[in-house]
């Protein structure tokens, strides 16, 4: 796992000197090797940086840049197939100087060149120079695992992990993209393939880009597709039959993902994904697994009971640590590795985790996809439940459901009731792109207009679900709610924030129930495998039972919430009062002051859980003064 730089073009943006300051933005993606290239071959200037965390072949030359022949690659991720490629590779006498998966991508282009993308099973990002055909290859994972980010300055192309990187360049402006920020605050995190930095975007999943004498083409080279958009979709096996392909898929996945040379474990949360991985890891795994827990003070959100008893069950060395409410601890840490701004609160217990697990291992595997894979997510089911609303006479649910939700006392507990229920009632009428979107939405479309201190000429978020939803065949059926979250809020929220957390202190994530192979046979499936009636996750669950303690099974969704309204109303109120105070909202000059004050008002006294709108707009402020010195946006 590491973290890369770099630049193409017919002139050098940046000098040699500026470019490893760049590099070494990332010391925390790589502690444990540096390198650089800087030239100009064949009229091309190319510049490529590296910073290594070393997970395979800790002993070999692994270093990066590494150099095949003339070809020059920097690369992030792990290849889990590298073995049987390299094997089949040498029998057309390729020759390999080392072991590792890095070598096998030079050697794979050279032999299939820009076709070696749909051999790779893996999560990476990587930048491939070819001075002989004056080209540089861009390619991110199949699910964006990985991030790859880049800008444009004229006829050159600057690249790399993550922004901070680009923007040590000093030619990259770091003015702020308003339509990223009217996204952000509906959703709490930027969308690709924006950013918040204006000119700066992100490589989308699946992606590759090829820049070549200065012109630059990008495609997609692979494509989920779901069981309903299918021309002639597959006769589905049993639910038992389908359960027990998924199982021999998940456990082929976890097997693939447990090549290292260094010591790993896992996340448990105690929830049906976790468990899931540590019932595979069980299996295939030699010795007792290591696997890691968070824990809150606060009872209603704390999982790590249930943790425990499916941590005994497989004989798992676990180790327990408690989240607390201490912004010295984890607020600067957070804003800076989350390299903009990110208002998903669980990255807090995750950033708790990743610190925790990094002190015994330097891999891990999590049980992240499951929900995007199987409709885990309590809005699958609020679909599934409109379906039935909406059979409702018009007055009932126009007017006498709504009035009685508004009077719903207001609760500061996890996912509260009247929270729900608001977000529910406001959406459910809505066409059905705009209605999931709805259940997402941190702050409305109206609210978020009102807040602005002036007219940002922006299109409304739900633009990204409508666009997802008119790629499936079927626009109303819940494969279209899974594509979209595929393709939105799993790389830009969930695999994001995994990425950043982990990257922050040097740890490895990885992500089995990701794996492409797992993906497309979960996407084989009908809909009705996953969500049967109020059960989510039905065939998981099938497949799981007589393998995971019966507990875990009955379990409800839970999610990684932390306590943030009672936080924001208790421990970290001074905070959010600093942050947001009205003469630095003033400074930002993009929301109004008096707006800001009376969101936090309102939640202060309980008339509204506005929680998460006030963390979304603190976190934006945290980043501000972090990366832009506080200046007007």
């Amino acid at each position: 796992m590491c973290g890369f730089v770099g630049y193409v073009g017919l002139a050098a943006p940046v000098s040699p000197e500026r470019l490893a300051t760049m590099r070494d933005t990332l010391v925390h993606r790589g502690p444990d090797d540096a390198g650089l290239h800087v030239g100009v071959e064949r009229g091309v200037a190319i510049g490529l940086g590296h910073r290594r965390l070393s997970v395979v072949d800790t002993r070999t030359v692994g270093r990066q840049p590494m150099r095949r022949g003339d070809l020059q690659i920097v690369f992030n991720g792990e290849i889990y197939n590298f073995r049987e490629l390299r094997e089949a590779l040498e029998a057309e006498g390729h020759v390999f100087a080392t072991r590792t998966d890095t070598e096998v991508l030079l050697a794979l282009y050279q032999a299939r060149g820009l076709d070696m993308l749909g051999l790779l099973n893996g999560m990476f990002a990587f930048a491939l120079w070819d001075p002989a055909q004056r080209r540089l290859l861009l390619a991110r994972d199949r699910l964006g695992i990985k991030p790859l980010v880049l800008a444009r300055v004229g006829e050159t192309l600057l690249f790399g992990s993550e922004i901070k990187a680009l923007l040590a360049s000093g030619v990259v402006d770091d003015g702020i993209d308003l339509q990223a920020h009217h996204d952000y605050l509906g959703l709490c995190y930027v969308p690709g393939p924006r950013t918040i930095v204006r000119g700066v975007e992100k490589l989308q999943p699946a992606h590759a880009l090829v820049w070549e004498d200065g012109r630059v083409r990008q495609w997609r080279y692979w494509e989920q597709v779901l069981h309903s958009a299918r021309p002639d979709p597959p006769r589905p096996a049993s639910l038992g039959a389908a359960a027990e392909e998924i199982w021999s898929g998940l456990r082929a996945a976890v097997k693939r993902q447990l090549v290292a040379d260094v010591p790993l474990g896992m996340f448990l949360s105690g929830g049906i994904d976790s468990s899931a991985v540590l019932a595979a890891m069980a299996e295939v795994h030699d010795g007792p697994v290591k696997a890691f827990t968070i824990r809150f003070e606060e009872a209603g959100f704390d999982e790590s009971v249930q943790a425990a008893e499916v941590a005994r069950a497989f004989g798992a060395e676990h180790h327990v640590e408690t989240v607390r409410p201490d912004p010295d601890t984890f607020l600067g840490p957070l804003t800076e590795a989350m390299d903009e701004p990110f208002a998903d609160s669980s990255a807090i217990p995750v950033w708790y985790l990743s610190r925790l697990t990094r002190q015994h291992v330097t891999v891990a595997l999590g049980g992240d996809g499951g929900d995007e894979l199987f409709a885990g997510y309590r809005t699958h089911f609020a679909w599934q439940v409109r379906e039935l609303y909406r059979r409702l006479p018009g007055p009932v649910r126009q007017r006498l459901i709504p009035a009685l939700v508004d009077r719903l006392p207001v609760r500061h507990g996890k996912v509260s009731f009247d929270l729900k229920a608001r977000q529910f009632v406001a959406a459910a009428d809505r066409a059905p792109a705009a209605a999931h979107y709805g259940y997402k939405e941190f702050l409305s479309e109206d609210v978020r207009r009102a807040l602005l201190a002036r007219p940002a000429d922006v299109e409304s978020t739900v633009r990204l679900f409508e666009a997802a939803f008119q790629e499936q065949p079927f626009r109303h059926g819940l494969d279209a709610v899974l594509h979209s979250d595929f393709g939105i809020y799993l790389p830009d929220d969930i695999l994001a924030k995994v990425d950043r957390m982990t990257m922050r202190f040097a740890l490895e994530a990885r992500v089995p129930l990701l794996d492409h192979e797992l993906v497309e046979l979960a996407a084989r499936l009908p809909a009705r495998y996953k969500l049967r009636g109020a059960t989510s996750k039905a065939v998981l669950r099938r497949a799981l039972a007589g393998r995971v303690p019966p507990s875990v099974l009955k379990k409800r969704k839970a999610g990684f919430n932390v306590p943030m309204a009672a936080w924001l109303a208790g421990p970290l109120n001074p905070m959010l009062r600093d942050m947001l105070a009205p003469a630095r909202v003033q400074r930002i000059g993009l929301w109004r002051p008096e707006a800001v004050m009376q969101l936090i008002s309102e939640h202060e006294q309980r008339r509204r859980d506005h929680s998460r709108p006030l963390w979304a707009l603190l976190c934006f402020s945290l980043f501000n003064e972090r990366f832009r010195g506080g200046r007007p946006a």
